[in-house]
């Protein structure tokens, strides 16, 4: 196997970049449930293996007319011409940007699936070897190509590359959780007398449901819906609930959280991956919408809230994977182009009062853009 340094040194140096940019800003993390959503895409990680064999297949059957190899070095060849294609633009939007990296997708897998089949892909590692090398040369040019991105060339760039966007594997499960999560919009935030009850009300939802389990694909949607409830109350409050603390909150949703996703094969694999998609979509979303507001309204007091607020907001950009992305609705999609049209806007507004280096937060946009490329 060969060891790709290239592709590690450059997570390294954009992951060093990106901690120093939030270290830089003072950006402190925000007590609250919504950050451990970063933890749940690692699950999703294992999950996604019980359908390696069905993505596989589905990229492996795929045709076009574009790519029909008559052996292995014309397929490296091929490869190898994107390549220098990709190192010879200079400078590119985010749709051309984005039209590099579905190419690169596409090719990537044509190329991959037909020279596997060569028996000397096994004997010798020569092909894998190629094969490994040229991927990293495009990763290493579209990075480079990254530069001076704005918020809304990553909105434009996650939106429109995902390779999940024509997979009909989960589209029966993704239509029925669309009709589910669509009506949780009917349904009313918990109500309390006191900001300190609603919590104690939240966690003790949480603690019942990490004692019972779940077991069942409507013990997840009943699970999904109370929570839900809580989570937007929590929102309208969430100034007073920072202030107070909800640790305990936070450990146990992930705890039941983990122990959905390794309960895959009870629920159903395809529903756990699709409705907690959609759940952490919606869950990301509607907490940057609530900072994103309060940044609009003038509502933002402080250096320290402006950096937690705006960590929150761009959390969608950060934490939101390929296979999320697929199971976003139009109006989450038209929402996340929206909050990162008004990123400038809203950091020229903080840096105006001090609360904020522009310089700084300005430069997020490019690491964020340069962290999904090394990451696909």
């Amino acid at each position: 196997m060969t060891v790709n340094y290239k592709k590690y040194n450059i997570l390294y140096n954009i992951n060093s970049s990106f901690k120093g940019i939030i270290r830089n800003t003072k950006c402190k993390q925000v007590k609250t449930n919504i950050i451990s959503e970063r933890n749940y895409t690692q699950q999703k990680v294992v999950l996604a293996l019980f359908f390696v064999s069905c993505i596989i297949l589905f990229t492996s059957c795929r045709e076009s007319s574009e790519y029909d190899f008559k052996s292995s070095s014309e397929a490296i060849r091929a490869y190898r011409d994107f390549q220098h294609r990709v190192h010879s633009a200079s400078k590119v939007d985010a749709e051309k940007l984005s039209e590099f990296i579905c190419q690169w997708q596409e090719l990537s897998d044509t190329v991959y699936n037909f020279i596997r089949k060569d028996p000397a892909f096994v004997a010798h590692n020569t092909l894998s070897m190629d094969f490994g090398l040229t991927t990293d040369s495009i990763r290493y040019e579209l990075i480079r190509l990254a530069d001076h991105c704005r918020m809304k060339d990553v909105a434009y760039v996650k939106l429109n590359t995902t390779p999940y966007g024509k997979d009909s594997v989960f589209e029966v499960s993704r239509k029925k959780a669309m009709t589910f999560f669509s009506s949780l919009d009917r349904q009313s935030a918990y109500h309390h007398s006191s900001v300190r009850h609603q919590l104690h009300s939240y966690a003790q939802f949480l603690q019942e449901t990490k004692a019972h389990g779940i077991n069942g694909q409507k013990e997840l949607m009943e699970f999904i819906e109370k929570e839900d409830r809580h989570f937007r109350a929590f929102l309208n409050n969430i100034d007073q609930c920072s202030l107070i603390g909800v640790e305990d909150i936070t450990r146990i949703t992930e705890d039941i959280c983990n122990g959905i996703y390794q309960s895959g094969r009870k629920i159903g694999s395809e529903d756990v991956m699709v409705y907690m998609s959609m759940r952490t979509n919606r869950r990301l979303l509607l907490n940057a919408r609530i900072c994103h507001d309060s940044f609009k309204k003038g509502e933002v007091k402080s250096a320290s809230q402006a950096n937690a607020y705006l960590w929150m907001m761009i959390q969608p950009y950060l934490s939101i994977d390929s296979f999320a992305v697929a199971m976003l609705t139009e109006s989450q999609r038209e929402m996340m182009m929206a909050i990162a049209d008004d990123y400038p806007e809203i950091v020229s507004a903080l840096a105006a009062k001090g609360f904020t280096d522009a310089s700084i937060s300005l430069q997020i946009p490019t690491q964020l853009m340069r962290l999904y490329i090394s990451t696909i």
